[in-house]
């Protein structure tokens, strides 16, 4: 009830502010009358975001809500060293900025860039100070910065003036069929809209059959239920899923649209210091329908020494040969091979030679499509249906051989009985999309939620461990952390038309990889950190951008929490300094290649949007990487959580992937990783659901 007034409340301010905003917006963007597409409308900006934030839930709603709430419009120049004076002033400043709201709105276009300019300009140059502010103006204004800038790069008028093409004419079709422009739906799609189900129709267990309830349908929980029927023929899969049932054919073209309607939190869950963002879908497939395609199997150093080494001196001993063998299982599953040069953007090409130049060889990346054309929107979900996500392979297999999917099923708590420590999960107890909860019982459950959402259940369910006064459930928690840095040529490099990411550069002594790496108009808004004049003049560049993103597999580990946000908790991280070093070092690493493949300048998404012009400047430009610059780092690949550990004094799951403390029930997802792996999870994930499997079916009801 709390939650539904608060969001109504939150909607009258929201239309309150609309004549501020419709205003706001085109002094954010920047004007561009030299191109009539890119010239920012204000009302179709707006209105566009209305639009997306009406697809978002209430909770999503009321965190964009309150940044416009929160947000200044006006800084002092300098903050007051006075620890009263600057409370004063943090109360009086978001005060203010509601008044000078009118007074923005009836002045003149340039008046109205320059006052955005100013604001920028300051919050830049207070960066440092903002580190103690319980709200940090710079996060505020830039959650709406990407609200706004991402719903303006998200229209189709848009889309003109950049010359964003929505596909490319391949050698070949993909597998929905020759019509690029209104995909067919997939046999995969069709067969899973038939046959889901309701929950009321999966609650009850019947009978003379094992029922397998699986919570989640990504990597883990797909794999997991595919596997386990494979074993288990006869058995009955009940696999429930929060987010939507979103057919190929469906899918969204536009990213903010698919964040809005098939990400968790519209795609945006920040820590609790608001300085790195969590990526994790919330829809039939999990992160494997949104992800970027690739599906690296650790070989290598990656094998040897991230995943055995590492996990060891982490407490895990698993039979490493099997597991290794639990990878080969997978490849043929998901079509897993390189990717093919002639998706490959021109992009990525020039930034393949300048690493070439300076030292650094790059490694064709493997993904699992099956006749990808590179539209390069693989983080909307495939229209195509090429990506071999959950969708297209495990999750059509399972339903036809007789298994049953709910989606929009939200799990609220498991049904646990016993003390603690000796406790029995029953099942779990699950809201449907009619708003009626019931309890979905059970003889085995596998929960697979992803590393947020199953800590969530875990603590929901009243379970933080298997000993009394110590708690494992939402600990060690960390990821693979990455930035993007760009650069800028004098030639097309046409980063958007080809598939997302083409080469990696290993870099094994720092556990990074580097990605070529580029996304849809709307990625620009959300991590490109420039505004006004500067911000359409990088839109002007759109198709000179190339955008290399390091990628490290973090020292740090922080903890999921139970706190009063929306959502009810929170991730408590921090990268230590070791990891900013290594950041560090992939940054400079990726602006030396650009200036050597011919960049004209470099830059980061550091919040006071600088760049370097020539290659002796990059020590300096990168020699303060750090939170005070405000990066946009960011992870879709969560670990830890809920990790693997022979004493359940120190870990949530023994080495069959089985709760301590907790009979008959399993966690396959990335929770259970005890040390972030580097490379991408996708594969890693599978790998130990279909581990996990066999031992799930030979354990005893």
């Amino acid at each position: 009830m709390l939650e539904w007034l608060i969001g109504k409340l939150l909607w009258l301010y929201w239309r309150a502010n609309r004549p501020f905003l419709v205003r706001f917006a085109p002094a954010l963007i920047g004007p561009n009358p030299a191109n009539p597409d890119l010239e920012p409308d204000g009302r179709a900006v707006i209105r566009e975001l209305d639009r997306l934030l009406s697809l978002m839930t209430t909770a999503v709603f009321v965190q964009a809500a309150s940044s416009v709430l929160a947000m200044p419009l006006w800084v002092p120049k300098r903050l007051p060293y006075s620890p009263v004076w600057r409370t004063l002033l943090f109360l009086f400043v978001p005060v203010w900025s509601q008044v000078a709201r009118i007074g923005f709105c009836f002045r003149s276009k340039a008046a109205r860039v320059r006052i955005v300019d100013t604001l920028f300009s300051r919050l830049g140059d207070q960066a440092a100070a903002e580190e103690s502010l319980p709200i940090k103006s710079i996060i505020v204004i830039g959650a709406v910065k990407t609200l706004i800038t991402g719903a303006y790069l998200d229209l189709d008028r848009t889309w003109r003036g950049l010359d964003y093409q929505r596909f490319q004419t391949r050698p070949w079709i993909p597998p929905s069929g020759p019509d690029l422009a209104n995909p067919a739906r997939s046999p995969a799609s069709t067969l899973l809209m038939e046959r889901r189900v309701r929950l009321a129709d999966v609650a009850k267990k019947p009978g003379g059959r094992t029922t397998y309830l699986v919570i989640g349908s990504g990597a883990g929980g797909a794999t997991a239920a595919y596997f386990i029927q494979q074993a288990d023929p006869s058995a009955r899969i009940v696999i429930v899923e929060s987010g939507p049932l979103v057919p190929n054919d469906q899918l969204p073209d536009h990213l903010m649209q698919a964040a809005s309607t098939i990400y968790m939190n519209g795609g945006f869950t920040l820590s609790a210091d608001e300085c790195s963002t969590f990526v994790q879908a919330r829809t039939v497939g999990g992160g494997t329908l949104v992800n970027n395609s690739v599906a690296w199997k650790p070989d290598g150093f990656w094998w040897d020494e991230v995943v055995v080494k590492r996990w060891e001196r982490f407490g895990v001993k698993l039979d490493w040969p099997r597991l290794h063998r639990s990878y080969d299982a997978m490849l043929a599953l998901i079509h897993a091979a390189p990717v093919k040069p002639v998706v490959m953007a021109p992009m990525a090409e020039t930034l393949r030679q300048g690493f070439a130049d300076t030292g650094h060889g790059a490694v064709d990346v493997t993904i699992d499509t099956l006749n990808c054309i590179g539209c390069g929107r693989c983080n909307s979900g495939c229209r195509y249906a090429a990506k071999q996500s959950m969708n297209e392979t495990t999750l059509p297999a399972v339903v036809a051989a007789g298994g049953l999917l709910v989606p929009d099923a939200h799990v609220t708590r498991l049904a646990l009985d016993g003390p603690r420590g000796a406790q029995i999960c029953r099942g779990a107890h699950v809201r449907g999309e009619d708003g009626v909860e019931r309890l979905v019982e059970a003889d085995k459950i596998v929960l697979a939620a992803g590393t947020f959402a199953s800590t969530k259940i875990l603590r929901r369910s009243g379970f933080s461990g298997a000993l009394p006064g110590v708690r494992t459930v939402g600990k060690r928690f960390s990821g693979n952390m990455g930035t993007p840095v760009f650069g800028e040529f004098a030639t097309d490099q046409f980063g958007a038309r080809g598939i997302q990411v083409g080469y990696a550069i290993e870099m094994p002594d720092e556990r990074m990889v580097i990605e070529t790496a580029f996304g849809p108009p709307a990625t620009i808004g959300m991590e490109a950190p420039q505004w006004g004049r500067d911000f359409m003049g990088l839109l002007d560049n759109y198709n000179r951008i190339a955008v290399a993103v390091p990628v490290i597999g973090a020292n740090a580990y922080g903890t999921i929490d139970a706190d009063l946000s929306a959502s009810g908790y929170t991730i408590s991280y921090k990268l230590d300094d070791d990891d900013w070093y290594r950041l560090t070092l992939g940054m400079k690493a990726a602006g030396k290649a650009m200036f050597a493949a011919g960049a004209t300048r470099i830059g980061s998404s550091r919040f006071d949007a600088t760049w370097a012009t020539a290659p002796d400047q990059l020590d300096a430009y990168f020699g303060a990487v750090g939170p005070l610059q405000y990066l946009k780092v960011t992870t879709a690949h969560l670990q830890g959580g809920n990790v693997l550990h022979q004493s359940p004094a120190q870990g949530v799951v023994d080495m069959e992937m089985r709760v301590h403390g907790i009979d008959r029930l399993w966690i396959t997802d990335a929770s259970i990783i005890p040390s972030p792996i580097t490379v991408n999870l996708q594969m890693t994930v599978m790998a130990l659901a279909h581990y996990a499997a066999a031992g799930i079916v030979a354990a005893g009801a």
